[in-house]
């Protein structure tokens, strides 16, 4: 069965504390990966990317609290 990268993302184990947290590590690692690969580089690109490109990876991206800010 071939997985999708978003469920390869969604297996990282988050050294986070989950209840400061509003968006899945997941989200932020895919949208790390498609931010770097269209040959941008800073968190401030990434919040631009998403924004702007998220809806076409809707099927991979959740979301659950909208766009990740530049500072997040």
């Amino acid at each position: 069965m071939e997985k999708s990268l978003s469920n390869y993302f969604s297996e990282v184990e988050a050294p986070r504390v989950e209840e400061h947290c509003l968006h899945l590590l997941s989200d932020l690692l895919m949208i790390s990966l498609l931010t770097y690969l269209t040959g941008e580089t800073d968190y401030r690109d990434m919040h631009l990317f998403a924004g702007e490109r998220g809806p076409e990876f809707e099927s991979q991206l959740q979301l659950p609290h909208g766009v990740p800010s530049a500072g997040t």
